[in-house]
């Protein structure tokens, strides 16, 4: 049975449907103070300020969703490993027979080839901790793993 591991790294502060939640939120928040406007309800200051406080929270918003990057994953299978994460262009593939060894920290694994070019892999945008572990069980039994760099080495010379 081929195993593989997708995740998709969803874990943000403000997510998609959150900044629409919030943009709902103070173009409704901006009606209302219109209308309390209109009925004499609320001053004519608490209503531009209410106004001015929505208008910046919206064009936050809609800064954030044009800029949003779509697509962070990440796609492990038996032979290669595929991920794309904020800020890349391109999905980076590695090969699993390409690959010399792998380092984690505390956020991140980084993977070394034998052409001894480094690729880091940042795990701070997934959610699940057990998905963590599991990416990081999967590739322990692929890839050899080093725990400490100056036992490496040591090992080497």
């Amino acid at each position: 049975m081929e195993q593989s591991i997708y995740i998709k790294c969803d874990k943000c502060l403000f997510s998609k449907n959150g900044l629409y939640a919030i943009l709902l939120a103070t173009t409704v928040l901006a009606g209302v103070s219109i209308a309390l406007n209109f009925t004499l309800i609320i001053t004519e200051l608490s209503s531009y300020l209410t106004l001015s406080i929505c208008s910046l929270i919206a064009a936050f918003c809609l800064y954030k969703l044009y800029a949003q990057e779509e697509h962070n994953y990440i796609f492990i299978n038996h032979d290669e490993i595929l991920f794309k994460q904020q800020m890349q262009k391109e999905t980076i593939c590695l090969k699993f027979n390409t690959l010399d060894y792998f380092e984690t920290r505390f956020s991140e694994i980084v993977f070394s080839t034998k052409q001894e070019e480094k690729v880091v892999l940042k795990l701070n945008r997934i959610a699940d901790e057990k998905k963590r572990w599991e990416v990081k069980e999967f590739l322990r039994n692929h890839i050899p793993q080093i725990r400490d760099n100056k036992l490496f080495v040591l090992k080497t010379a």
